[in-house]
């Protein structure tokens, strides 16, 4: 069976970040399970999805914002060791990765944050008693299982045309 890569990292990453932020746990602790039940497949309650969705583009934002971070130690160590040649090309190398990463990040966000949009709408317009059942079939706010490799396509295409201008 396959799996929604977004949501599975999604669960990976979210009990990395609770593990560091212990305040978080009693409020969102059961989401990275939610999040890895989606990512199997199971089938959650309109209200659960949209908990785990905003929980997962919660999480793809902090990925985003940690590789962007650790570009500025990379920046760092460059400048300080002002050496031209292998170190620079390898520093430029991790920046240009790291950013791609983060481009990755921003973008599974980004659709999921769509998804979550679309079941906050449809929550408000079919009522409270909406939340305890699943969303109909073809709901612009269920995940499929495309959705990480198509913005992963997408991010990786533009970075090589970044990569492609960078080297002409």
């Amino acid at each position: 069976m396959a799996v929604m890569v977004d949501y599975w990292l999604a669960a990976v990453f979210g009990k990395l970040w609770l593990r560091l932020h212990k305040g978080l746990r009693p409020s969102l602790a059961e989401m990275p399970g939610e999040c890895d039940l989606l990512a199997r497949g199971g089938v959650l309650s309109a209200g659960r999805l949209y908990r785990a969705q905003g929980f997962a583009a919660r999480v793809w934002w902090r990925a985003c914002m940690a590789a962007i971070i650790l570009v500025f130690p990379v920046i760092g160590l460059s400048a300080a060791v002002h050496s031209y040649g292998a170190a620079t090309d390898v520093a430029v190398g991790l920046v240009f990765c790291l950013g791609c990463l983060a481009g990755v990040a921003v973008l599974q966000m980004g659709l999921i944050s769509f998804r979550c949009g679309q079941v906050r709408s449809y929550l408000r317009q079919a009522g409270p008693q909406a939340g305890a059942e699943p969303l109909p079939k073809g709901s612009l706010g269920l995940p499929t299982r495309c959705d990480f490799w198509v913005m992963l396509v997408i991010a990786l295409g533009a970075f090589g045309i970044l990569a492609y201008a960078g080297l002409h």
